[in-house]
């Protein structure tokens, strides 16, 4: 029976005050990160989820899910829906994590994120009852038209427990006192995620506190080297060392790690490996082929770390550790077992239609090629594209064949494939939009014999409130020596504003600078901004920029773009082909990588995979926090008035 009473009188006793909590406006407590783990009194020490953040709000009839970014969650979790509906009469706000649970009772994170990659209602609803959520509570900040957030820790969960009761349909999270190094280790011992520790007298606060710290825990294994990656740019050596584990009785392929490696070990271990090599693998399982990969006979082990293994057996965030010179290759390998698939298929793409057909035909690459690399780059490529409106260009007979724009979906796209109306401003229309937000509906566009995908910068739910700002450095009849010029000019005038920024290539002959703007200012504003940054990096170099928009009024300058920023305009998507001989890719580019050696060219379908299989995305802050444009706008006016 619900216990409203009860906790009322207890909330009253606790000095709770009488107000609401809008799920809106709530920003939630963050941890920081620990160093090592701790015990120390006072301290709570609870198990760190594998799963996102979520809260969940009942007021009245109403249930609401909220991603830690803002985004709704409601419709994509049913199940949880309907167990927050389910709690005791009355209104309030929880703060936990949504967790897949695998058939191990670990929860699955790569279960997770197919569940959260799910729009159609149907797919939704079959993957609720496949692999169910399950909502793991941990804090109570409203309930009852009581502010919590004031209260102790140790007084919230309290509270949240007696609320909960026993029987919950969603998971109240408990935790051990002060003993934070015991539970550590067997948090360790059974190869979870994490934990995190928290002040039992912490009040609730919003953003990252020194009263909440997390530590995870990455797993270790030994594995067996078998082949290496051949390096690229400036990297010594190799590029990344493939690893196998010992399995029935023969080798069997674990994926690549190729970062945790000094340069004195590149060099080193490159002679080694070299004296041992093979002419095919020694090992089954998914190989990658390719002329850049070279095999090894078995000989060296190494410990690397990682967050966990896929379905199909590959390391997750490997980073290598140490060469372990007292163990022998068949004698190393997994201890845990792999995450069970989901019981049934989830939606997948149709069958790839003429994938021999040449698209690239002085290099010969195919169809079935390009599709290919939208699959290898899709971890890093879906991020830029979901919930965006799309524009493809396709090319069904390839690079020298005949080609059209595509903003409407056809009629014939089947219902999987997420489609957005959007109505346009000025041709007075609705155009239903693809948006991408999987790998299958990635591989269906793909399919299309779509090569470059342009993608607004504004989010569906928030088209008015861009990501990001994107300044285009265009040379057309400009030598590319004075784009990379420009861009250090410009780098060098928001690093004395100290605004955050990341270049990419555009897969043509020209870069984009991106800047975070965390969907806090309308398009408008954004682009006028943009214009003021254009401005003063012509300002600085006058002699081969400039902000003329016709071509014939450039006089061979580096045109600085600024309008891409209003509503409805797009960009190449980052990792996007371009139509051009040689397959080239718009590539994510590190601030040390614009120099004079640059060449746009390098990046292609062949070489960008595994650049990111040995790096991170440099471009991924770009989806982050918003700058302050009025903190950036006042430090430009005391420039101009101190000069």
């Amino acid at each position: 029976m619900p216990a409203s009473a009860a906790l009322r009188r207890e909330l009253a006793r606790l000095g709770a005050p009488r107000r609401e909590v809008d799920l809106e406006s709530l920003q939630p407590m963050l941890a920081e990160t620990a160093a090592e783990p701790f015990a120390a009194p006072g301290w709570l020490f609870e198990l760190k989820h594998d799963g996102f953040r979520l809260l969940a709000a009942r007021n009245g009839s109403t249930v609401r899910l909220k991603y830690r970014s803002g985004a709704s969650a409601t419709h994509a979790f049913p199940e949880v829906e309907r167990a927050v509906r389910a709690l005791p009469k009355g209104d309030f706000v929880l703060d936990g994590e949504v967790v897949v649970f695998g058939p191990d009772g670990r929860p699955s994170f790569q279960a997770l994120q197919k569940r959260f990659q799910l729009r159609r209602p149907a797919d939704v609803a079959s993957a609720a009852r496949r692999l169910p959520a399950t909502l793991c509570v941990f804090d109570l900040p409203a309930l009852a038209g009581h502010d919590l957030r004031a209260l102790p820790l140790v007084q919230r969960k309290d509270v949240l427990r007696a609320f909960l009761g026993e029987d919950a349909p969603v998971r109240y999270t408990d935790h051990v006192r002060e003993d934070g190094l015991a539970f550590y280790a067997e948090v360790r011992r059974r190869g979870l995620e994490g934990m995190v520790a928290k002040r039992a007298e912490s009040p609730y606060v919003p953003g990252r506190s020194p009263h909440w710290l997390k530590l995870r825990v990455d797993r270790t294994v030994e594995l067996a080297v078998v082949g290496f990656t051949l390096p690229r740019d400036t990297r010594q050596g190799f590029g990344a060392l493939h690893l196998a584990s010992w399995e029935n009785g023969g080798f069997v392929y674990a994926g690549r790690v190729g970062s945790g490696f000094d340069d004195a070990e590149l060099a080193l271990l490159r002679r080694t490996l070299d004296a041992a090599r093979v002419p095919r693998p020694l090992c089954g399982g998914r190989v990658p082929a390719g002329r850049d990969h070279a095999w090894v006979r078995p000989a060296l082990v190494c410990e690397v770390r990682y967050k966990e293994r896929t379905e199909e057996g590959l390391l997750r965030q490997p980073v290598f550790l140490r060469f372990r010179g007292d163990r022998r290759p068949d004698d190393c390998g997994f201890t845990e077992t792999l995450p069970a698939p989901p019981a049934a298929p989830l939606p997948v793409a149709a069958r790839l239609t003429n994938p021999d057909k040449v698209f690239w035909p002085a290099e010969g690459y195919t169809k079935g090629e390009l599709v290919a690399y939208y699959r290898a780059v899709a971890p890093w490529l879906l991020p830029y594209l979901r919930d965006r409106p799309l524009v493809l260009t396709r090319y069904p007979d390839g690079i020298e064949g005949k080609s059209f724009f595509q903003k409407d979906a056809p009629v014939y796209v089947p219902d999987w494939v997420r489609t957005q109306v959007i109505h346009a401003r000025d041709a007075d229309r609705d155009i239903r939009y693809f948006v991408i937000d999987d790998e299958d509906m990635l591989r269906y566009v793909a399919n299309m014999g779509t090569i470059p995908l342009h993608v607004w910068n504004a989010r569906v739910a928030s088209l008015d409130r861009p990501d990001w700002m994107v300044l285009d450095l265009d040379p057309k009849e400009a030598p590319f020596a004075h784009v990379v010029q420009v861009a250090r000019a410009l780098k060098k005038i928001l690093d004395d504003l100290e605004l955050p920024s990341v270049p990419k290539t555009s897969g043509a002959t020209g870069l984009h600078i991106l800047l975070p703007m965390g969907q806090r200012y309308t398009h408008e504003e954004v682009r006028t901004f943009a214009r003021l940054l254009a401005t003063m990096v012509v300002e600085t170099l006058p002699e081969i920029s400039t902000i003329v928009r016709a071509i014939r009024g450039r006089g061979g300058k580096v045109y600085v773009d600024f309008g891409q920023n209003g509503h409805g305009n797009t960009i190449v998507a980052p990792y996007s082909v371009r139509p051009l001989p040689g397959a080239p890719a718009s590539c994510p580019l590190r601030w040390d990588e614009v120099n004079a050696r640059l060449d746009p060219a390098r990046f292609t379908i062949r070489t960008i995979p595994e650049r990111f299989e040995e790096m991170e995305d440099p471009l991924r802050a770009v989806l982050g926090e918003g700058i302050d444009m009025g903190e950036a706008i006042a430090a430009i006016e005391r420039r101009i008035a101190g000069d």
